[in-house]
């Protein structure tokens, strides 16, 4: 029999004619996955001894050349003699076996076990990445009760625990930097208002709050300083409400307003005259009329009446009431048709005849008894404040508008989006200087009723206008937002994953020995995101003597003097402290616990809070009054793992920290800290070609600009990219797909059972491990897949389709970096989104 992978034969030399073949050589092809290295296996190694025992002949002695064991002819496994073979037997075959376990542990390709892998990798000078913890910024809100201060000083290394999930546990995050707080700075919002315009096309007003108590047809009086100073101005206008809209804003009751409209626009074309530039608003309540307007007409009067009118009996008889006009015009006098106490002085009067009226101001108001024109009553004077026109209004047919109730003006709301490089805000914020960082968040303009999105920008400068200030990003914002939604966060410090291990006493020093050695008590070390080769940067710090001494990849090249230590992470996550001989760097000086460190311990996925989580303050500092984390924890990366250090290992050697061609892009990104896909194409920007890079985390996330991990990769490429060619970083497009399709299943198996098995290998091969970048789905491959589950006889495959609508598609593209129109746009991920009946048993 031929046993598989060792390439010779299993007992076939018992079967020859002397027994005594010699197994086949063995030869093992190019890229295999594992190495054949055995010469033998238990049977083989049994049946080979016992073919040759008869031949067995002794070299010397007084029977040499002698076969004594020839007369052994025995098989049986109860004899001792062939008892001790099968032993022997047995010792080489688990002999051979751990001798082929030990070659394929040799080579990186064939490695199982991830310290073999990290022994490997440092032989070429590679040091399996130790991971990197996540990062995110922190939201500190400053007290702003009486009394409170206005700065709070937020000192670097303040502690917030997480609120732990379901099957979670509280993690710890320090900030990385100091932060001055204002409570000035807790929540800024963009301008929602602008003043409203007054012009010859205003048809609106805007008014404070909804109890305004206007109706259409009310009759709204606009007047400013112009009119009020100089009482022939006619830059006035009086307007007849057409339509009254109020507006709640449940969010804030403040901004509840009432919107005016009416026709036609302010201001008049014949003559020009333009309206006023900021008027005050006024409803005039009162309709009222000038005394007389109801006397009889006097062309029906008996002419013993109408001579009852004349001055003298020889005068001809009148036509009309005697002064039928307003007899004190030349005083700025006249009567209203009966008394009115509600109108006071100061206030405003129009008098108003067909298409024409004036406007007046009342100086002095009194009742008044009057007889005159077959009318008897008591009427209010009015005095105003000009003489303009008041003779040309009749008392019929004039209509007196007064009782002027003043309407407060608000400011136009802005329903613009915000987006860009510049946002204003509703007020003047002091005190912000380049370089300050805000977290802005709000509802997106494309989905105003979605979930709130939050993002980071870097201010470049903060100008007074008016009365706001005028903030210039570094960046133009990525989304545009709803207005009405935005909050902007002005307390904002970056913090890291880990908690800090104060004052660790490692041991002490003996200058009699060389490289000592020391563990750190409380691993895993925490490594942050910096703009370095591998992505990481420790946060150890060792000193010696109270002297601080430095971290170096390693002791080779090092001085008899130099005060440094290498680490490395063994493979059980120990991370051990290694100082120099006093050839390659110094030894440490004799002392009694004399070695000292501080670091931070905490790293990897698990620092991968969401939003809103961190909001415990281990000791809360003088004047806060909370904290919170509104963008997601990101950028986080556990130790590497064996297949990761597999590839990773012999991209090191390729670029040597030399970034020119488009594979020393993708290598580069790929072995960063917490990258899992890299993806580079040239893209011309109509000058020169630029190279593109695509990235995406190990967990399958996008890599945001402005987070810590983005910067740290664009930093680390700008060290040791070709300065000529320009590069652009860019998180990936994700796009999914959906399918539909009917199994036909084998009677003999399980269908839940095929059709669970059919589900995980559909989410094996499509998943974000899986794909690369750009790589389409076909129609075939998803058959394939599907068809090679135990249990499938046939695929009938009814919908393969991007989007909602089902259709069936025989390709799925997905594209890799390209231009659309003036927006580059980076690689996209074609990733299955699983829908609940995807699959289908076919009857």
């Amino acid at each position: 029999m031929s046993t598989p992978g060792t390439g010779m034969d299993d007992g076939c030399e018992a079967c020859t004619d002397d027994g005594s073949a010699e197994p086949s050589p063995l030869y093992n092809r190019p890229g295999q996955p594992a190495l054949a290295y055995r010469i033998g296996t238990h049977a083989s190694f049994f049946h080979r001894m016992l073919a040759r025992l008869p031949r067995e002949a002794l070299p010397d002695g007084d029977f040499a050349h002698t076969r004594p064991l020839a007369a052994l002819t025995t098989r049986s496994a109860e004899d001792p003699a062939v008892a001790l073979l099968d032993a022997f037997a047995t010792a080489a075959d688990v002999l051979t076996f751990y001798q082929e376990r030990i070659a394929n542990e040799g080579f990186l390709r064939t490695a199982t076990e991830r310290r073999s892998v990290l022994e490997l990798a440092r032989e070429i000078g590679y040091e399996l990445k130790p991971g990197v913890a996540a990062s995110t910024y922190l939201v500190f809100t400053v007290e702003t009760a009486p009394g409170s201060p206005e700065v709070v000083q937020v000192a670097e290394g303040v502690q917030v625990l997480s609120i732990p999930g379901q099957d979670e546990r509280p993690q710890t995050f320090e900030t990385v930097e100091a932060l001055e707080a204002r409570a000035a700075w807790n929540e800024l919002h963009p301008r929602q208002t602008e003043p409203q315009d007054f012009s010859n096309t205003t048809k609106q007003l805007y008014l404070q709050g909804l109890q305004t108590g206007l109706v259409p047809g009310d009759a709204l009086l606009l007047v400013g300083a112009e009119r009020e100073q100089s009482p022939g101005s006619e830059r006035w206008d009086l307007r007849i409400v057409r339509e009254v809209t109020r507006v709640t804003d449940l969010t804030d009751p403040t901004r509840n307003h009432t919107v005016v409209s009416w026709e036609p626009a302010l201001g008049s074309e014949t003559p020009p005259v333009p309206p006023s530039s900021n008027p005050r608003a006024y409803v005039l309540r009162l309709r009222a009329s000038l005394f007389g307007y109801n006397a009889a007409d006097f062309r029906l009067l008996p002419d013993l009446v109408k001579d009852a009118f004349k001055k003298k009996p020889q005068d001809p008889r009148p036509t009309d009431y005697p002064g039928f006009e307003i007899q004190t015009a030349a005083d700025r006098l006249f009567d209203l048709d009966r008394e009115y106490p509600s109108l006071v002085t100061g206030s405003w009067v129009v008098l108003q005849k067909s298409s024409y009226l004036e406007l007046y101001r009342i100086q002095e108001t009194k009742p008044y008894a009057r007889v005159d024109f077959g009318l008897t009553g008591r009427v209010t004077r009015l005095k105003v404040d000009a003489l303009e026109h008041i003779s040309w209004f009749p008392l019929r047919g004039t209509t007196v508008l007064a009782q002027s109730e003043e309407l407060p003006l608000t400011e136009k709301p802005l329903t613009t989006v915000v987006e860009g490089v510049t946002v204003l805000l509703d007020r003047e914020v002091p005190g912000l200087l380049a370089g300050h960082v805000f977290i802005v968040e709000g509802q997106m303009a494309s989905a105003p009723d979605g979930p709130l999105v939050r993002e980071r920008a870097v201010l470049v400068s903060a100008t007074k206008s008016g009365t706001s200030t005028l903030l210039e990003f570094k960046e133009a914002l990525r989304n545009v937002y709803v207005r009405s939604s935005v909050r902007i966060y002005g307390n904002v410090a970056e913090a890291t994953h880990g908690e800090t291990v104060p004052g660790e006493v490692l041991g002490s020093g003996d200058g009699s020995r060389k490289n000592q050695r020391f563990a750190l008590k409380k691993p895993p070390l925490t490594y942050v995101p910096a703009a370095t080769v591998t992505g990481g940067e420790s946060t150890l710090q060792v000193f010696v003597n109270g002297v601080r001494w430095e971290q170096v990849p390693t002791l080779f090249g090092q001085d008899s003097l130099s005060q440094v230590y290498m680490v490395r992470h063994e493979d059980d996550g120990t991370v051990v402290l290694t100082f120099g001989d006093g050839v390659s760097g110094a030894r440490l000086p004799t002392g009694q616990e004399n070695v000292v460190a501080t670091y931070r311990s905490g790293i990897g996925p698990d620092g991968e809070v969401d939003s809103g989580q961190l909001a415990l303050l281990r000791v809360r500092p003088l004047g806060i009054r909370a904290v919170t984390n509104p963008l997601d924890a990101t950028g986080a990366a556990a130790p590497e793992s064996r297949d990761d250090a597999r590839s990773h290992a012999p991209s090191s050697v390729l670029t040597l920290d030399r970034v020119v061609s488009l594979q020393d892009y993708e290598d580069f990104a790929s072995t960063f800290a917490g990258i899992g896909k890299a993806q580079a194409a040239d893209l011309t920007n109509g000058e020169r070609i630029l190279v593109h890079l695509t990235v995406a985390s190990e967990a399958g996330e996008a890599v945001a600009e402005g987070t810590p991990q983005y910067d740290a990769l664009v930093g680390a490429l700008t060290q040791v990219h070709d300065p000529v060619r320009e590069f652009v970083v860019a998180s990936f497009e994700r796009i999914t797909f959906r399918l539909k399709a009917k199994l036909q299943v084998d009677p003999r198996y399980v269908v839940d059972d095929v059709l669970a098995r059919a589900e995980a290998a559909l989410g094996q091969a499509f998943s974000f491990a899986a794909r690369r970048f750009g790589q389409a789905v076909s129609a075939a491959e998803v058959i394939r897949v599907l068809q090679e589950v135990a249990g499938v006889v046939m695929v009938d495959l009814d919908a393969l389709y991007l989007g909602t609508t089902q259709t069936l598609s025989s390709l799925l593209p997905a594209r890799t970096a390209r231009w659309e129109g003036t927006q580059m746009k980076p690689a996209q991920l074609l990733l299955l989104e699983w829908v609940a009946g995807s699959l289908e048993v076919k009857p």
